[in-house]
Parts: structure tokens; C-alpha cells; sequence
């Protein structure tokens, strides 16, 4: 009689698959999820920063315009639809030093990451967005 040589089994090595699989897709989702705060703030401190350059062209006196555009830019960015708790913003403007000439507003962020633990990732992600903006000529000719 002849021997019939047995197959190891598959199933231990399906089980170790599916649970890689399964913390490969856990990790996964935390990472997308922990990227959500940051696109927020981004997408706040884009429209502030352009909200901003906007007021900065709107008028022929650059003390005013300054007010005005940090004005807009910091209501942007304390609204309640941001949805951006735990993010720091810092509004820097540079007035125009004549009318007509360009002027330029910054805002830069500072967004916590979320499961930074689970994650390593660093400890905080800061950047900012900048628009110039230049007032238009008849404008300029206000006085």
C-alpha cells in the first residue's frame, strides 16, 4: 500500500493574512482620518488669506484697508462653520505703502494631529497661505 502525502493545511496562513490585512486597514483609516483637521485648517486659512487680500484692495487708504482686511480675515477664521477646534491661526498683513501698490496677507496655522501616538507622526503640522493682492488703478487715483 502506498502512502499518501498530506497537504500541510492553508488555514493558519489565510488566518495570518486577514488579521495584517485587518491592521493594515485600521492603520489606514486612522491616517486618513487624522488628516481631516489639517485640510480644514488649510481650507480656512485659504479663504481667510484671500478674503483678506480682497479688503486690502478695496481701499485707497492702506491704514484702513490693513483694519479692514485683518478684520474679515480673523472673523473667517473665528466662524462656526470652520469646524477647526484645536487649530491656531496667526493673521499677518502688509499694507500697501501707496495706494496702488500691492499689499499681502498671511495666514499661517498650526493643526493638532490626531492619534499621534497610535500614528509616530510629528508632534504638530504648521504652514501657511499667502495672497497679494493690488488695489485696482482707478482706485488708486482716490484722494
Amino acid at each position: 500500500m502506498r502512502k499518501i502525502k498530506r497537504r500541510p493545511s492553508e488555514r493558519g496562513q489565510a488566518m495570518a493574512e486577514t488579521a495584517l490585512f485587518a491592521v493594515l486597514a485600521i492603520l489606514f483609516g486612522f491616517g486618513f482620518l487624522a488628516l481631516i483637521p489639517y485640510h480644514r485648517a488649510r481650507t480656512v486659512a485659504i479663504s481667510a488669506a484671500y478674503g483678506c487680500a480682497q479688503f486690502l484692495s478695496q481701499s485707497p487708504d492702506p491704514v484702513r484697508a490693513a483694519r479692514n482686511a485683518n478684520q474679515i480675515a480673523s472673523s473667517t477664521l473665528d466662524a462656526d462653520w470652520s469646524g477647526t477646534l484645536g487649530v491656531h491661526y496667526k493673521v499677518s498683513v502688509s499694507a500697501p505703502s501707496a495706494p496702488g501698490k500691492p499689499g499681502s496677507c498671511a495666514v499661517s496655522w498650526t493643526a493638532p494631529i490626531l492619534f499621534n501616538g497610535l500614528l509616530g507622526l510629528r508632534s504638530q503640522g504648521s504652514t501657511g497661505e499667502v495672497f497679494t493682492s493690488r488695489s485696482e488703478a482707478w482706485k488708486a487715483k482716490w484722494h
